[in-house]
């Protein structure tokens, strides 16, 4: 017990928050509830990307072409939210304290296991998918994942998650549970709206699973609160999706923008499973 105990108290100390002083910079170096499925080639799991932006960056829009390309192309088994971190300060917090991010545009696959500044122009979407599909077919956890929405109306939805760990053995993660606009309030440099913009969190808790044990969590989630001083009342039903993905406990150093003058270095916890729905009554 005092072992497991230790080891809790340790993966608290590698997420305790920090926060990075410096502004982003431009870089040039994307019935119940309806399950979203995408093509499964062959993955381990299914893929999560987290895009770091804002609406006021010139060299942003070919990563948003890129990733939404990919993700519309149905070839690839992942899910993506983007953090717009200069109007949504949960999206600031994300991107910030979760990955010290420095530069924009900057892609993280699964939990940043692979990541990628800025963009590559027409190639934008390749080198996406590449990244996705090396992720896609790397070892991981045997962990399942379900997420159910619910629309309450007026903003409000129930959000049940079941995690189930297929394992002889322990296993410890982070569940993160994003509820994202499809078509966002938010734009891009060039006009566009951004998709799956993250609006905050269902759902943002260290999980612990015995061997073959299964835990579901439900929470009620309202747009009309105040969610770090900002609101969604005007969010609708057909417009929403919500992403849930578990995170491994175990850290690793990553490095993300490098210049002259600053190095971006980070604690990855890579993704082992994660699962979508969008609401229904």
């Amino acid at each position: 017990m005092k072992k497991i105990i230790l080891l809790i108290c340790v993966i608290l100390l590698f997420v305790t928050p920090m926060i990075v002083s410096q502004p982003v910079e431009n870089s040039l170096a994307l019935s119940n509830s309806t399950m979203i499925k995408l093509v499964t080639n062959d993955f381990t799991h299914t893929v999560f990307t987290e895009y770091a932006t804002t609406t006021w960056c010139p060299n942003c829009p070919p990563a948003s072409e890129g990733l939404f390309e990919v993700y519309n192309s149905s070839e690839y088994d992942f899910h993506y939210v983007t953090l717009v971190s200069d109007v949504n300060p949960n999206a600031q917090t994300r991107s910030w304290q979760g990955y010290f991010n420095m530069a924009i545009p900057t892609v993280y696959i699964d939990g940043g296991y692979s990541n990628l500044v800025g963009s590559a122009g027409s190639s934008t979407a390749s080198v996406y998918s590449g990244m996705i599909e090396e992720s896609g077919l790397r070892d991981v956890s045997n962990v399942d994942l379900e997420t159910q929405v619910d629309w309450n109306g007026n903003a409000k939805m129930t959000i049940t998650i079941t995690a189930t760990n297929n394992q002889n053995s322990f296993y410890i993660g982070f569940l993160k549970t994003y509820v994202t606009e499809i078509v966002s309030r938010w734009n891009d440099y060039s006009g566009a709206p951004y998709h799956y913009a993250f609006l905050d969190f269902a759902v943002n808790n260290l999980v612990f699973l015995g061997p073959q044990q299964s835990k579901t969590m439900t929470t009620e989630w309202d747009g009309s609160i105040d969610h770090n001083g900002i609101t969604f009342e005007d969010i609708t039903q057909d417009n929403i999706k919500v992403v849930s993905s578990l995170f491994h406990w175990m850290p690793h150093l990553k490095t993300g923008y490098e210049s002259d003058e600053v190095t971006q270095r980070f604690l990855a916890f890579y993704v082992d499973e994660t699962s979508a729905a969008v609401p229904e009554y």
